[in-house]
């Protein structure tokens, strides 16, 4: 028995040994995948990593303890926390702050007068955050100015736009409407939605040709870094059938606006929101990274046709890349798609 005992506390030992050796792969967050920048090495996450993490989002840090407010070359601090301090609205260069109106650089966000100034400014950082990082990214300068309209409620909201809250703001050239600030916020998608709306601004403002929707939508989700939501809408949606969509059903549903039937309006815009987000996945984390989709982006904006600047940067036709990157075809690279994740709790 002595015997006995002594072997298995030697097993323990090895395997708890081996456990505190070995990379705590349960313990990885969303978070803590690499994040998003020009010099990005990709893929940036490998397969078990994702299935434990989830797809990178780094858009809940600022309301996390040991956030830092980032500085911009020039020293100019930019993003949340550069607008406001404890409620007090800081003195900012460039900061216009009137009861109905707050403006910064090219964004001015209207809202109702009874909000307190320091309830609306940090949707304004979060705007200014996305315009400092998101053209990096793209390779695509700002366009002019945005006007951001804030509306009173939910209901306000779809009167003005026709759209339900699954839909997160209603952009029209250089003015949006965008979901009630304090919703957007209380259901942990305010960052996505910020940096969402200026990548649809910019590739909307600086590429005068349609982009194929599912290209379009897919970097605006993939800058927005929306996949580990996208990911816990489709959890309502695989007990009855696959959630992933083919490009040409991707492209007809985003090209069709609305639907009048909210529950199928939900439904099939979540899953084309998934598939093309699955698609710019693939094609900046396996194909050429940010570097290859900027050149593509570049080629767009100076008037070379889809067709050729796909041929020119990755060595095919737009239609032959968009089969390669058909998420039905490709399946999705997180295998564990029946966890809900929760990106905004910290680690």
């Amino acid at each position: 028995m002595m015997a006995a005992s002594k072997t298995w506390a030697i097993v323990v030992g090895a395997l708890a040994f081996a456990a505190a050796a070995a990379p705590a792969a349960a313990q990885i967050h969303t978070s803590e995948l690499p994040r998003l920048t020009p010099e990005t090495t990709f893929p940036r996450a490998t397969a078990r990593e994702l299935n434990v993490a989830g797809f990178p989002d780094h858009m809940h840090e600022y309301h996390w303890v040991g956030w830092q407010t980032p500085v911009a070359p020039d020293g100019m601090a930019y993003g949340p926390g550069s607008l406001c301090e404890n409620k007090a609205v800081l003195e900012v260069e460039g900061l216009v702050v009137e009861t109905d109106e707050k403006r910064k650089g090219p964004f001015t966000l209207r809202h109702h007068p009874d909000y307190a100034a320091c309830d609306m400014l940090p949707c304004l950082e979060l705007l200014d955050w996305a315009g400092h990082t998101v053209p990096a990214l793209l390779g695509l300068p700002l366009p002019g100015s945005l006007k951001v309209f804030n509306p009173d409620n939910v209901p306000h909201y779809t009167e003005l736009t026709g759209q339900g809250t699954w839909r997160l703001y209603a952009l029209e050239g250089d003015a949006c409407t965008l979901q009630p600030f304090p919703v957007l916020e209380s259901r942990t998608l305010a960052g996505h939605a910020a940096f969402m709306l200026v990548t649809d601004w910019l590739l909307s403002e600086n590429i005068d040709q349609d982009l194929p929707p599912w290209l379009h939508q897919g970097i605006v989700e993939y800058i927005g870094e929306d996949g580990v939501h996208l990911v816990n809408y489709m959890v309502q949606f695989r007990e009855e059938k696959a959630v992933l969509l083919s490009p040409p059903l991707i492209d007809a549903l985003l090209s069709a606006g609305v639907d009048p039937d909210p529950d199928k309006d939900r439904e099939m815009f979540r899953r084309a929101c998934y598939s093309s987000f699955l698609m710019v996945w693939q094609l900046v984390e396996n194909e050429g990274g940010l570097a290859a989709l900027r050149q593509l982006l570049a080629l767009a904006a100076d008037g070379v046709s889809l067709d050729q600047a796909a041929t020119e940067v990755y060595g095919m036709s737009l239609a032959d890349l968009t089969v390669l990157l058909d998420p039905v075809r490709n399946g999705e690279p997180i295998n564990d798609v029946m966890v809900s994740r929760r990106p905004h709790v910290q680690p």
